[in-house]
């Protein structure tokens, strides 16, 4: 799987409202707001992870796994929510999606880069 991938699947799977229960009128049990705030701080330390080393791969990598070993909570949380199929409140899921389109463009260089690729992928885990 590819990092962009990865972390498309992480960021949608975990965190974005899902617009097919959306349409279906089905209100998805959201997760409480200091869960939220816990995930959106994870979230922008990784972007900013991300970003702050957007030309430099091995830099990227490194930090990104001093980002998760430092918040195995917070990806804990997340692969729970995700579990059980909770979304964000909207509030947090809009200021989480401004950080995407940071984290999106940031990621071009290093896509391919196989530390990076393994640092992100350990997001994926069960």
């Amino acid at each position: 799987m590819t990092v962009l991938r990865i972390v498309s699947v992480f960021v949608i799977s975990l965190f974005l409202t899902n617009t097919a229960i959306a349409d279906d009128k089905k209100k998805r049990e959201e997760v409480s707001q200091a869960d939220g705030e816990k995930l959106l701080a994870f979230f922008g330390k990784f972007v900013d992870a991300i970003v702050q080393n957007k030309d430099n791969c091995a830099k990227k990598a490194k930090d990104v796994t001093v980002v998760i070993d430092a918040n195995l909570d917070a990806v804990k949380l997340a692969s729970e929510a995700k579990a059980a199929n909770k979304a964000l409140p909207k509030a947090l899921e809009e200021k989480m999606m401004a950080r995407v389109k940071e984290l999106m463009p940031a990621m071009q260089k290093c896509g391919n880069d196989k530390d990076v690729k393994a640092a992100i992928g350990r997001l994926d885990k069960k």
